[in-house]
């Protein structure tokens, strides 16, 4: 048969310029941002008046005839504190070898480093939310699945309803506030989408060609509460080197919590994040990212090494221990 040049010798393998695969968890996954309200502040730390539990639950009043003293009282002022401590930070370097390399499918390498400099503080960010917020000995009621309460996971003996009313009922009990934030780990957020008492509460919302689905939504609905977040962050947890291995940031836990929807005077909250804007300056959030030359760090003709740098200052400040409620290994 005549001659035929063969499939390989036709073209050459490159790199797509117009695909490439990462894994870029979406913002919505992080929940860090979304609990509690952010409080910019103008300094590395500074004070806040509190006030005593009782200000403004104690009843008063007595029947006196005029000409004499009313009965009196006053409001016990104290002051708490916040420190953001040491800004976190995280940086990558882009080489000028590394960019005149570059395929056409990473020009825009600069976003690149950009996102993945941004995750890596989200993701130590949600860390953080976990060891402030949702660890047990943090607020004011701890209710461990299995000892204090059937888990969950377990639908033919467990109640996730009822537990969850007993800690609403103990929030409002404890403080006068109501639950208006219920925080779940995404394993908990299934099992509630299955839970059999879940279903037969919206069996009737669907039909047919519209089935009922459990929803976040539906479950704020069913809870009764404003607000129903999933945690769905993943972090890796070997070692780098090491064979990846995976988990969610967030363990099998609820949190339930009075959250101001913003700050303000005379605002109370379980929590607030204190992010150091005036530090960063580009926002109200406390994180910025930079890009700055390194020339120390080699120059060539297409310029020198650029450092992509992250920064994120904040303090997470229990300001209403009453204000929440925990319940630890519910599944």
């Amino acid at each position: 048969m005549p001659y035929q040049p063969s499939l390989n010798s036709v073209h050459v393998d490159a790199a797509l310029t117009n695909f490439s695969v990462a894994y870029v968890q979406s913002e919505d996954a992080f929940v860090a941002g979304q609990v509690f309200p952010v409080m910019p502040v103008e300094h590395k730390s500074d004070k806040f008046f509190t006030y005593q539990l009782d200000a403004y639950l104690r009843a008063a009043g007595a029947q006196v005839p005029y000409g004499t003293e009313a009965p009196r009282g006053g409001l016990v002022l104290s002051t708490d504190s916040y420190d953001v401590g040491m800004p976190k930070r995280w940086a990558q370097d882009i080489t000028p070898d590394i960019r005149a390399n570059a395929d056409a499918a990473l020009s825009d390498i600069d976003q690149q480093v950009a996102a993945q400099v941004m995750r890596a503080l989200l993701i130590g960010r949600e860390v953080d939310f976990v060891t402030n917020y949702m660890s047990t000995g943090v607020w004011g009621t701890d209710m461990i699945g299995g000892t204090n309460f059937t888990v969950w996971s377990n639908q033919a003996g467990s109640d996730p309803i009822y537990d969850v009313d007993t800690g609403k009922t103990t929030v409002l009990q404890n403080t006068g506030m109501e639950v208006n934030t219920m925080t779940v780990a995404y394993n908990v957020h299934q099992a509630l989408r299955r839970h059999p008492l879940i279903l037969e509460r919206i069996k009737y919302g669907g039909g047919p060609a519209n089935p009922a689905l459990v929803t976040p939504q539906m479950l704020a609905a069913v809870f009764e509460v404003e607000r129903y977040i999933v945690a769905k962050s993943v972090q890796v947890t070997s070692a780098e080197g090491q064979p990846i291995t995976t988990g969610f940031v967030v363990g099998n836990d609820v949190l339930l919590t009075h959250s101001a929807r913003s700050p303000g005077i005379m605002t109370p909250s379980a929590g607030f994040n204190f992010v150091w804007s005036a530090l960063t300056g580009v926002n109200n959030l406390g994180i910025a990212a930079y890009r700055y030359p390194m020339p120390q760090l080699g120059i060539a003709a297409n310029g020198a090494t650029e450092r992509v740098e992250g920064t994120y200052a904040y303090a997470m400040k229990v300001t209403g221990k009453p204000l929440g409620y925990f319940l630890h290994a519910a599944v």
